[in-house]
């Protein structure tokens, strides 16, 4: 095996893991669970010709929709979909953190961190639409950072133009990660890439061209396949006017689960989509990031918003990550800890990075981190897989107060 395939051994072998883990017992709960109820009946009712109403683009849906009309109704084909790009995931963290650095231990590390993600391993195991809308605008990212190495960008910007409208074509919140991938393009030497060759004009044009009027096309020839689906009359703007209105009138507050933006640094609330009785025992699916890795990763980010603007690839991932996080400050409605998975994922870079710069100098620490969030990893594995636990053993995993467990 030569050196440039022994590289890639990591993230595939990272891959079958996490699918692995995606797969095991994937029809367990044999119920709809939490917003599967909308989701995965939003996409049976492609199978039905029944026309329905999804305040999010319906793009998630109508690939659930495939997948059920080519293998049948069952709770694995409602989540296996979720299961496979999830994975992706792994090789997909990856390739961006070699693409910032050009450095396999931040690549390597990048992908056993997220490996180790409990929020990206327990959205992978549910038919829900956040996997596939990170997916796709983490891809477009990714497509961007090749397309300002070579001198004939063209395809790779053409990708990133579909990646970039298939994320937005599965919910509005994708603007978040695909904005700054925008002005990564026009503006490269920013988050310190350098574009080849040097044409300001070509620039602007490409990106107006490939990663804003190719999107707007995909996004809008989504919407028409949703309408010839189900055989309905909507207009395109009448129904995103709905959409809209929809988003604008959820409430700012309220919900047992709900977490404010300023709760994110802290893991205030994780969201509990199913906690059922079991015997003497109760099984529950946490979407809860890995604390150690969140929480050390949080002090990077400090760090780096203090110390990092100096930094080319610290102040990318400073954009990255204030994007997909300040905005919630403005954004009047309820929010979850799954609204925070791209901020996450842009943290888990962070701190890859990060630690791969004091590799050198200190193996061993690092190392030990690792073992330390896979041992976290595997302490909080029952609440990712729903494994029966007593109340005693639950009340243990309760590091904060606020991490609440009632049976729904």
């Amino acid at each position: 095996m030569t050196n440039s395939w022994r590289k890639y051994v990591v993230p595939w072998l990272g891959f079958l893991i996490a699918l692995g883990m995606h797969l095991w017992q994937l029809d367990q709960p044999p119920q709809l669970v939490s917003d599967e109820v909308f989701f995965v009946n939003d996409g049976y009712n492609y199978v039905l010709g029944h026309p329905y109403f999804d305040p999010h683009p319906p793009l998630g849906k109508e690939q659930l929709g495939t997948v059920f009309t080519l293998f049948g109704f069952t709770p694995l084909t409602w989540r296996i979909l979720n299961a496979i790009e999830g994975a992706l995931l792994v090789p997909l963290l990856w390739w961006l953190a070699w693409r910032f650095t050009r450095n396999r231990v931040a690549a390597n590390l990048g992908a056993a961190l997220v490996l180790l993600d409990g929020l990206t391993l327990v959205e992978s195991r549910l038919g829900l639409i956040n996997i596939p809308y990170i997916l796709y605008g983490l891809t477009a990212l990714g497509c961007t950072l090749k397309g300002l190495e070579v001198r004939r960008p063209g395809w790779w910007l053409l990708a990133a133009g579909v990646m970039i409208g298939a994320a937005v074509s599965v919910k509005w919140l994708a603007l978040l990660m695909t904005t700054p991938t925008i002005l990564l393009w026009i503006w490269p030497k920013l988050f310190g890439q350098t574009k080849n060759p040097e044409q300001p004009l070509w620039t602007w044009l490409t990106a107006l061209g490939g990663l804003i009027f190719l999107p707007a096309v995909i996004y809008w020839l989504v919407f028409l396949r949703h309408f010839g689906w189900l055989g309905v009359t909507d207009t395109f703007f009448k129904t995103n006017a709905q959409m809209l209105n929809y988003h604008l009138s959820v409430p700012s507050h309220g919900g047992l689960y709900a977490q404010p933006w300023w709760g994110w640094l802290l893991l205030w609330k994780p969201f509990v989509y199913w906690a059922q009785p079991v015997g003497s025992s109760i099984s529950a699916i946490v979407s809860l990031p890995n604390p150690w890795v969140w929480w050390t990763g949080a002090m990077f980010l400090l760090y780096s918003l203090v110390r990092g603007w100096r930094d080319p690839v610290l102040r990318g991932l400073n954009l990255f990550l204030l994007f997909a996080w300040i905005p919630f400050v403005f954004i009047q409605r309820i929010m979850y800890s799954y609204h925070a998975m791209p901020f996450g994922l842009f943290l888990t870079l962070l701190a890859s990075i990060i630690l791969s710069r004091v590799w050198g100098r200190h193996r061993r620490w690092v190392v030990s981190y690792v073992v330390v969030a896979g041992l976290i990893f595997v302490w909080f594995l029952p609440w990712y897989l729903s494994f029966p636990l007593s109340h005693t053993e639950h009340q243990l995993r309760r590091w904060l107060p606020s991490w609440q467990l009632e049976p729904r």
